[in-house]
């Protein structure tokens, strides 16, 4: 994966991290650590306690599957979201873009789950793999079938927006950012712009571009065409 590509898409690890701890800094990082190494790092930074309730088989590529740890001594019980679920139920609905790599194709191109998988599948951790770490498991073929799978970044921090954080000051950013690489003589349409910033603004999402985006000067916006409006 390109330098670029890394600003747009988050991997497994990546976008776990960033639902466990919402602190960008945390998931930069992961960097290029191993596989092996995120997954520690992911499951010991959970917020809600893990626990193995079924050991990976090695020998069948059968993941390990994880579960929340039963409520404490106290009484006290867990109402967040087991992760996983929750990003898979997000993915599910639209909310977040997800591709992967199935295993049957040879091409090994990188694409969308067909939705009508979804319903069958579920994250799946095989610690110890040397090749697959992290992938989704169906449920009716009892295999994993989809590998490396990668999420739109925009796309999670929208559905998980980092903590405390005002759209007037993301807003803001946002547009200083706009006003230091757009200018009159090279400007940019308003999707090269959007797609610049939420890769390069920290805490960036669509809600927040938008706005900034309303209060640029529209000298910064390019027009449609030579005789044509601005791009509002």
């Amino acid at each position: 994966m390109s330098n670029s590509d890394r600003k747009t898409y988050w991997d497994f690890f990546e976008t776990a991290s960033w639902i466990c701890s919402r602190n960008e800094e945390k998931v930069a990082a992961l960097g290029d650590r191993s596989d092996q190494d995120k997954l520690g790092s992911v499951i010991s930074g959970m917020r809600v306690p893990m626990v193995m309730h079924s050991p990976p088989d090695l020998s069948s590529g059968r993941g390990a599957v994880m579960e929340p740890a039963a409520p404490e001594a106290n009484g006290s019980t867990m109402d967040a979201l087991h992760p996983f679920e929750d990003l898979l139920r997000k993915v599910h609905s639209r909310r977040v873009r997800m591709t992967a790599i199935n295993f049957r194709d040879p091409d090994e191109r990188q694409i969308e789950v067909p939705l009508a998988e979804m319903n069958d599948l579920e994250f799946r951790m095989i610690p110890g793999n040397r090749g697959v770490v992290a992938g989704l498991w169906s449920r009716s073929r009892d295999a994993l079938v989809w590998r490396s799978p990668q999420f739109w970044r925009a796309d999670v921090i929208g559905a998980w927006p980092p903590p405390r954080t005002k759209t007037a000051a993301v807003s803001a950013a946002i547009l200083r950012h706009l006003r230091e690489i757009m200018t009159p003589e090279a400007a940019l349409t308003k999707t090269e712009a959007e797609q610049r910033c939420l890769a390069e603004v920290p805490n960036a999402y669509p809600g927040a571009f938008k706005r900034a985006w309303d209060q640029l000067e529209a000298s910064y916006k390019r027009r449609r065409g030579k005789h044509g409006k601005r791009a509002y």
